[in-house]
């Protein structure tokens, strides 16, 4: 059944931009998406700036990123052999909303913690040493949640201008310092992490510091999906002017619950803390639209995956490539807090963290 048969009175109507794709040319839009984009005609290609939004990506699937200045994030669904996009506005994150699950968080890990800590008895005459690491380990855990907890809450109450800190840098070099970093946890964790690089060396401008952080969540979200008895990995590749890293994990599929709150907006945040509160993808989001990329999150064939594209942007007047900046805070490990709430307690040993 063709778009045109049966869409127009469905869609017509929507506030939302709407639109119905056949092999990559556009066979339906409402209204919203004519006004939105005065260009895009039924029967043609779609502009160069929708096309980078969604790439390459197939139903069912979710992509956020800036469309000619308007911060978007789009949902994709199978109709027959067509393909459904439906284009939402984006603001930023609620923050009310954001620091109340923050709260929520921050409380029942300070709880934990505070239990770890109240089992390791100085009383005792002859220390059980096994049961010491054990809670040493879970203390120093809690600690390093808290700690990313504090990073999410920066990051709700933080603008676009106290983030972005642009400047010459190696993405491969980023690439592979965080998948070998990575790869070391998983290998200790029990989780099967693999990585590839199409490319030694790749020369752009970006805020190497976000970037990290972003490949960092990325993973994270892969290892939980993924669990132990998974697969997740990392892989950067270029495509024309664009890199585009994919973090990728076996699992159960994104359903469309998940992709309604995949960069969803205010539904994308949740105090189910067994699903997380959503700042991760947030994140992520922020981070790509800053650089002046997409993101798109797919499932296809048992394998779900989180890919950004990125424009490649040479350093400008034989600007100096300068070393990525680890981003210690107060003395923690940024991919030790933000996979904390992943990774087991005995990573989290004293004697380790030395």
């Amino acid at each position: 059944m063709g778009g045109e048969d049966w869409s127009l009175k469905v869609f017509d109507g929507f506030p939302e931009p709407v639109l119905i794709l056949r092999a990559d040319r556009v066979v339906y839009r409402n209204r919203a998406a004519a006004e939105r984009f005065p260009g895009l005609s039924a029967g043609g290609p779609l502009p160069q700036a929708l096309a980078a939004l969604l790439g390459e990506a197939r139903p069912p699937a979710a992509a956020a990123g800036v469309v000619e200045g308007w911060s978007c994030a789009a949902t994709l669904q199978a109709v027959g052999e067509d393909t459904l996009v439906v284009l939402r506005g984006r603001g930023e994150v609620p923050l009310r909303h954001g620091l109340e699950g923050l709260a929520l968080q921050l409380r029942r890990q300070s709880a934990a913690l505070a239990a770890a800590i109240q089992r390791l008895d100085p009383t005792e005459e002859v220390p059980d040493e096994t049961r010491t690491k054990r809670y040493l380990s879970v203390a120093n855990q809690g600690l390093y949640r808290i700690v990313r907890l504090a990073d999410h809450l920066e990051l709700a109450g933080a603008g676009t201008e106290d983030q972005w800190e642009p400047r010459s840098m190696d993405l491969a070099g980023l690439c592979r310092e965080t998948a070998e970093e990575v790869e070391g946890l998983c290998r200790l964790s029990g989780y099967r992490f693999t990585w590839e690089l199409e490319t030694s060396g790749l020369l752009t401008v970006g805020d190497d510091r976000l970037l990290r952080r972003m490949l960092l969540c990325m993973v994270s979200n892969a290892m939980k999906a993924a669990g132990r008895s998974g697969q997740l990995g990392l892989k950067l590749a270029v495509r024309g002017e664009r890199a585009v890293v994919t973090v990728w994990n076996s699992g159960a599929p994104l359903g469309e619950e998940d992709l309604a709150r995949f960069f969803g907006g205010e539904s994308g945040l949740s105090l189910d803390p067994k699903r997380g509160l959503g700042l991760g993808l947030e994140v992520v989001r922020r981070t790509v639209e800053l650089h002046g990329g997409a993101v798109m999150a797919e499932s296809r064939d048992g394998v779900t995956q989180c890919a950004v594209s990125l424009p490649i942007r040479k350093p400008e007047g034989g600007a100096p490539l300068c070393t990525p900046r680890v981003d210690y805070s107060g003395g923690f490990s940024p991919a030790l807090v933000e996979l904390s709430d992943v990774l087991p307690p005995e990573i989290y040993n004293c004697e380790d963290l030395q």
